[in-house]
């Protein structure tokens, strides 16, 4: 056999073993998300935002290795998400975590996943304690939280400011569920409140899941505050506002993002009519730049719309993916990486200070329609 024959064979049989060789692992975007309880249909729509971003990734190519989605169960419960995170963690398929949805979830699952160290992205925890625990001098391990909504600091100071100067209420009410996300959003809407010269009781908390808030409404009621504000989800939020209103409560309602859900109707009724309710940036069908998106997310998913923070959690994978082609799925070098770029998204660009806090801080007021199970833009 001449040179040429022989060069020929070896570059055929190099050819057939790089066919015969198996093809890389697939990497694994991990979710952790309430999929079960009373707020599963949350965490079920950032499941479908997410799974639209990676299935558009995929069809548009350009992806190193194959990428899968998984998801955890927390059942918004603080234990079971960190145990989530332990379990991506242990999986060195993962490279990035999506989530956890809830504040409470999220401060436990950043405690872990920075020892990892893991990239995790929320859509949707608000919390400020979720960053600034990043900052103490006890904190173990690496900064790895990033976060796109503004911080309940944040939104608690844009709801004093609509509640005292643009609405004119100076007696308010101020309720939470005891949650880290209720608590620390209730606790910086009485601070500006007082700091525009308003007057807040700060109530005792509610407890979650309970239904039965009677007493908590008929003390409403006899105070006769101008406002009533409550940090917390929607299902309290609905509940309490049925309940005082049927105490003869009559005054101003508001509540912050927790309770910008259609859901919030089948608690409230009718009592949940005018209802105001901070969100985060704008609400996705508030969004010019988000019209294809809502448009997607429909056809993919029989013509159910979007959650309140779905277009949240599709920027939050489309994060995690381009970390992940810069990368290669290096997760040290991705929350780097992630920390120091700008990313281009449908609500314009997101840029993380050194904690993690997205520097976007536009909040939007809606109103609720209770006839029309919809929340408009409030004056």
């Amino acid at each position: 056999m001449g040179r040429a024959a022989r060069t020929r064979a070896v570059f055929v049989a190099a050819a057939l073993a790089a066919c015969a060789r198996p093809a890389p692992p697939p990497l694994k975007l991990a979710i952790i998300a309430p999929l079960s309880g009373a707020v599963a249909a949350e965490g079920e729509g950032m499941r479908r935002a997410v799974t639209i971003a990676v299935e558009e990734a995929r069809a548009e190519g350009g992806l190193p290795r194959p990428v899968e989605v998984v998801a955890f169960d927390d059942r918004a419960d603080p234990a079971a998400a960190a145990d989530a995170a332990r379990q991506a963690a242990a999986d060195p398929a993962v490279f990035a975590v999506l989530g956890p949805m809830t504040s409470g979830c999220a401060i436990e699952a950043a405690k872990v996943l920075a020892l990892a160290p893991l990239p995790m992205i929320t859509p949707s925890a608000t919390a400020s304690e979720l960053t600034l625990q990043q900052e103490r001098p006890d904190w173990q391990g690496k900064r790895v939280v990033f976060r796109l909504p503004p911080s309940d600091a944040i939104q608690g100071e844009f709801d004093a400011e609509y509640a005292v100067r643009r609405r004119g209420l100076k007696r308010l009410a101020v309720v939470h569920d005891g949650t880290p996300y209720g608590l620390g959003l209730a606790e910086a809407f009485r601070r500006g409140a007082e700091r525009r010269g308003g007057t807040v009781e700060l109530l005792a908390p509610l407890a979650r899941g309970g239904d039965d808030f009677g007493d908590a409404a008929r003390r409403i009621a006899q105070s006769r505050p101008d406002g009533l504000f409550f940090a917390g989800f929607y299902i309290e939020a609905g509940k309490l506002i049925k309940q005082a209103r049927a105490a003869g409560y009559a005054g101003a309602f508001l509540s912050g993002d927790g309770a910008k859900s259609d859901n919030f109707f089948d608690f409230a009724g009718d009592a949940g009519d005018g209802a105001y309710v901070s969100v985060s940036g704008l609400p996705s069908d508030l969004l010019p730049g988000a019209a294809d998106f809502v448009e997607r997310y429909r056809k993919r998913w029989s013509g159910a719309p979007p959650r309140s923070m779905d277009h949240y959690a599709y920027e939050a994978a489309h994060i995690a993916l381009w970390s992940m082609r810069k990368t290669g799925g290096d997760r040290a070098a991705a929350i780097e990486a992630i920390r120091t770029e700008s990313h281009e998204a449908i609500m314009g660009a997101f840029i993380f200070d050194s904690k993690g806090d997205s520097l976007k801080t536009v909040i939007t007021m809606v109103k609720a329609d209770a006839r029309a199970r919809r929340f408009d833009p409030a004056p």
